[in-house]
């Protein structure tokens, strides 16, 4: 087994260290052997984390080749992520979650998570805007972990606009990037997630260059990147410099959102940097 095959292996990771950083975010930190194997020195924008049965008991899946072997029950506990930083040294990561309730299998996980619990990761992947003059970064709760970390890794000459879309001011971060980038916060204010425009209507008065050096991210609530589409093909804004992903849609849980409209993707987006976004 080489070790490209062996970082993609189901893993146990370990939880070091749980931060608020702020009422309804959490960050999360995998850390050990098991995080530098799953690593393996390649990038991974997004994993996808395995939550434990409602006992307790993390039963990883089987890995055959390039396919996991499922038993009942267990394809239902997987969600995706962004993984918010990896650590220099490559052994450890930051996964930031909002907390909203107990409800659901990761949300739940969430809320009673502690230092030395265990979950599972699983493939990861993904793709980045990669270099660019000018991004526009549109994203709600779910998306703001990857929005901050395009942000951070910008050059220090990027242009552009990031809008954000929160519950209320003290869900604000210090968020690091270019000082070109201006970076505005929509507040619910009461409102509950996926109910208004806020996104919405600031993407349609934001004015988006002309020159081809201009790219587009947009990961939210499924209603929102509908709106984006829709806005950027009115525009006549090439698809091929655009990655607008749904991370959620009111109403399904996320398999039942990849099963709807496969987290609403389309063919073709973001090709001039999909080849430098592989590993």
């Amino acid at each position: 087994m080489t070790d490209h095959d062996r970082s993609h292996l189901p893993v146990a990771a370990r939880v070091v260290a749980v931060t608020d950083l702020t009422p309804r975010m959490r960050r999360v930190t995998f850390a050990g052997p098991e995080v530098e194997a799953y690593l393996s020195g390649r990038s991974v924008p997004n994993v996808k984390l395995y939550f434990p049965r409602p006992d307790g008991e993390l039963d990883l899946p089987e890995r055959a080749g390039h396919r996991y072997t499922w038993q009942p029950g267990q394809r239902e506990r997987v969600r995706t992520y962004t993984v918010r930083r990896v650590h220099p040294d490559g052994s450890a990561i930051d996964v930031d979650l909002v907390r909203h309730g107990d409800a659901g299998v990761a949300s739940a996980w969430v809320e009673r998570v502690r230092v030395g619990d265990r979950l599972g990761l699983l493939g990861g992947g993904g793709l980045v805007p990669g270099l660019c003059d000018w991004l526009l970064l549109v994203a709600d709760e779910t998306g703001l972990p990857a929005a901050a970390a395009i942000l951070e890794a910008l050059p220090g000459t990027t242009r552009g606009v990031a809008l954000l879309e929160v519950a209320d001011a003290a869900e604000e971060q210090v968020l690091a990037g270019p000082a070109g980038v201006q970076v505005r916060w929509l507040h619910r204010d009461g409102a509950q997630p996926g109910t208004t425009t806020l996104l919405q209507d600031a993407m349609a008065e934001v004015d988006l260059p002309g020159e081809g050096g201009a790219r587009v991210w947009v990961s939210a609530e499924s209603q929102v990147v509908r709106f984006a589409r829709g806005h950027l093909r009115d525009l006549g804004f090439d698809r091929r410099r655009q990655l607008v992903i749904g991370y959620w849609h009111r109403g399904l849980s996320e398999v039942g959102y990849a099963v709807e409209s496969d987290h609403d993707r389309v063919d073709g987006e973001l090709e001039v940097e999909a080849a430098a976004a592989r590993p």
